[in-house]
């Protein structure tokens, strides 16, 4: 092996850079980067400024009609809609928890649900008349209506 390449000071090299940087260098760009950042948001912001001036010119200025207000077109839209919901939920509670009449003139009424409940479980619901479906089923095989002939 030959011995390790001398650089002009006499040294050996090291594989990397042996001079580092100023910590004043790096200072001043990291102050003149923020610097620039600063001017260029300025610059933006009064730029912005002056186009929102410039359309607030040309706009016409506002009727005093516009203030006042007008019923909206059907379908109307929900204002309060957990208030309209609360109201909706407690008329709703308080059809299924009290008598009253669907109509009165076929005859038909309401009843509280609870009460529904004990009046089913007592009667039960009602079911269809049993029949025997053998005999109305259709191509009945013979020796099936000859069995139930005898």
């Amino acid at each position: 092996m030959g011995e390790p390449s001398l650089n002009a000071n006499g040294r050996g090299s090291a594989g990397h850079e042996s001079s580092d940087l100023e910590p004043r260098m790096v200072a001043l760009f990291a102050v003149g980067l923020a610097a620039l950042l600063v001017a260029v948001m300025a610059a933006t912001y009064w730029i912005h400024r002056a186009a929102q001036l410039r359309y607030a010119k040309q706009q016409a200025a506002v009727s005093p009609l516009a203030y006042t207000r007008e019923p909206m077109p059907e379908p109307r839209l929900q204002v309060s809609g957990a208030e309209e919901l609360r109201k909706l939920r407690a008329a709703e509670d308080a059809a299924l928890n009290s008598y009253g009449w669907i109509d009165e003139e076929a005859g038909f009424v309401r009843i509280p649900i609870d009460r529904a409940i004990e009046i089913l479980a007592t009667k039960g619901l009602p079911a269809r008349p049993r029949s025997n479906i053998w005999e109305s089923r259709p191509g009945k095989p013979e020796r099936e209506k000859q069995d139930a002939a005898k």
